[in-house]
C-alpha cells in the first residue's frame, strides 16, 4: 500500500543533513582547537582563557562522536588516558594528607587543567589527516612567532611584563617556559622548508624569530634543545642528501651569527646576560643545596616513600623545587606516579616509531623530536604546569595513521561521510544480449 511518500528520497535528505552537521560539527571544533593553540603564548592567569578553549573543543569533540552510531576512539588515545589518569591518581592520592595545607588543592586543580590537554589532544587529532596536522603546525608556529616578538621587544625595551630577570619571557610565566614552547615551532618550521610549503621566505623569517626568542630567554636547555631537535630533524629528512644537508647546516650557522651580532649590536645587555649565562653550572646548580646535590638528596627519599611526598611538600625541605619531572614524579606521586611517567615517555617513543612506520610520513617524526626537546627542558626544570609538553603527548598518541593513507575510505571518514568505492570495484553494467547474424549464422551472446 503506497503513502504516496518517496522514503527513498526521505532518507537520502535525512543522510545529507546528518553529514553536514558532522562537516560543521567538525570544522568548529577544529577552529576552537587552533584558537586555542594560538593563543598558548598568554599563560599568566590561572586558570587561563587558553583552558577554557581547550575545554570547549573537547566538548564539541564529544558532541562529534554522538554523530555517529559506533563513535570511534582509537585504543592508543585510551592507553594515553590511562596513562595521564594514572599520573593524575598518584598525585591525588599522595596529596591527600595535605589537602587542608594553603595552595594544595589549588595545585592540584592546576596540575589537572594541565594533562587535561593532552587527553584533549588525543580526542582531537584522531581525527585528523595529514592537511590537519599540517594547519596546526602552521598555527603554532603562528603562536610562537607572536610570542618571540613580545619577547624581543620586552628583552629590548626591559619591560618588566615581558621580562624576568632581565630574560625574554613574552606572555608566558618564566623564560624557560617560554623557551621550550618555541622549540616546536623550529621543528615545525624545518618541516615546511623541507617540503617547500608555506613559503619559503615567510618560513625563513619565522624561523629566525623564534631561533631570536630562544636565544633571548638565556635558558641554556632551550638553547642546545631547540639545536639538537632542528639538526636532528634535518639531518633525518636530508639522511641521503649530503649536500643539501651540509648547505643547511651552512645557512643555519650563518642565521646564528646574523642574529647573535643583531641581538649585541642593539643592546649591551645582551652581551653582558650572555657571558654570565655562558656556563654549565650557576651558583645555584651546585654546593649542597644545588640542583644538582639535591638529585642525589632525593634519591633515597623516593625509595623511602613508595606513595610519595604530595604537591608542595618538597619545599619544605629544600628552599627550591627539584626542577627535574623525572625524579618530582617519583618523590612527589609515588612510585605509580613515577612509572607513568616513564612509560608515557617511552611510550611516546615506540608509537612514533610505529606511526612513521605505517604512514611515512615526516609529521610523525617531527612531532616525536619537537615533544623530545621539550622534555629535555623539563628535565632540567618544572615542566608539569607546561601545556605545550601535555599537548604534544596528546598529538603523538591522537594520531591516527588509517587517515594518512590515501583511501577514500580514510578521507571520507576524517569528515564523517560515507566512502565512495574506488572505480575498480564497481561493477559494470552488464551488455546486452544481441543476436547479431553473420552469413546466416548466429553469433553467441558476450
Amino acid at each position: 500500500m503506497s503513502t504516496g511518500v518517496d522514503t527513498r528520497s526521505e532518507t537520502r535528505n535525512i543522510g545529507v543533513s546528518l553529514n553536514g552537521l558532522r562537516i560543521a560539527v567538525f570544522s568548529t571544533r577544529n577552529m576552537v582547537f587552533l584558537i586555542a593553540v594560538l593563543a598558548m603564548n598568554f599563560t599568566l592567569m590561572r586558570p587561563s582563557p587558553v583552558d577554557l578553549l581547550y575545554i570547549t573543543s573537547l566538548l564539541v569533540t564529544l558532541f562529534y562522536l554522538t554523530l555517529f552510531q559506533k563513535p570511534e576512539v582509537t585504543r592508543r588515545a585510551i592507553y594515553l588516558i590511562l596513562l595521564l589518569g594514572g599520573w593524575a591518581l598518584s598525585y591525588f592520592i599522595a596529596s591527600m594528607p595535605h589537602l587542608g595545607q594553603e595552595f594544595v588543592l589549588f595545585e592540584l586543580i592546576a596540575k589537572s587543567f594541565a594533562i587535561s590537554i593532552g587527553m584533549i589532544g588525543a580526542f582531537v587529532s584522531m581525527s585528523w589527516n595529514r592537511r590537519h596536522f599540517e594547519n596546526f603546525m602552521k598555527f603554532y608556529i603562528a603562536s610562537c612567532v607572536i610570542a618571540s616578538m613580545l619577547g624581543t621587544v620586552g628583552f629590548l625595551l626591559q619591560m618588566e611584563l615581558l621580562t624576568w630577570d632581565g630574560r625574554a619571557k613574552g606572555l608566558i610565566d618564566d623564560p624557560n617556559m617560554y623557551g621550550s614552547f618555541l622549540i616546536p615551532a623550529v621543528v615545525f618550521c624545518a618541516y615546511f622548508l623541507s617540503r617547500s610549503q608555506g613559503g619559503k621566505v615567510v618560513m625563513v623569517g619565522a624561523l629566525g624569530a623564534v631561533l631570536l626568542g630562544i636565544l633571548l630567554s638565556f635558558s641554556r636547555i632551550a638553547v642546545v634543545a631547540a639545536l639538537l631537535c632542528f639538526f636532528a630533524y634535518v639531518f633525518f629528512v636530508n639522511r641521503q642528501r649530503p649536500r643539501r644537508l651540509m648547505m643547511i647546516v651552512g645557512g643555519l650557522v650563518a642565521t646564528g651569527i646574523v642574529l647573535f651580532a643583531f641581538a649585541s649590536l642593539t643592546s649591551a645587555e645582551f652581551t653582558a646576560k650572555l657571558l654570565d649565562r655562558l656556563t654549565f653550572a650557576k651558583s645555584y646548580d651546585l654546593g649542597e643545596e644545588g640542583r644538582y646535590h639535591r638529585y642525589m638528596l632525593v634519591l633515597p627519599m623516593i625509595m623511602q616513600n613508595p606513595i610519595g611526598l604530595g604537591v608542595l611538600q618538597l619545599e619544605k625541605i629544600f628552599p627550591e623545587p627539584i626542577h627535574n619531572i623525572w625524579l618530582s614524579s617519583f618523590v612527589n606521586y609515588g612510585w605509580g606516579g613515577g612509572l607513568a611517567w616513564v612509560t608515557l615517555a617511552i611510550g611516546s617513543v615506540v608509537v612514533s616509531i610505529r606511526n612513521y612506520r605505517r604512514t611515512k610520513n615526516e609529521i610523525t617524526i617531527a612531532l616525536l623530536i619537537s615533544l623530545v626537546g621539550i622534555v629535555m627542558c623539563s628535565s632540567l626544570h618544572e615542566g608539569e604546569h607546561w601545556r605545550h609538553m601535555w599537548l604534544l603527548y596528546g598529538l603523538v598518541w591522537g594520531l591516527n595513521a588509517a587517515y594518512f593513507v590515501a583511501t577514500p575510505k580514510a578521507a571520507s571518514r576524517t569528515l564523517g561521510t560515507r566512502p565512495t568505492p574506488p572505480a575498480a570495484s564497481v561493477k559494470k553494467p552488464a551488455r546486452p544480449r544481441v543476436a547479431v547474424r553473420n552469413q546466416g549464422q548466429s553469433a553467441p551472446p558476450r
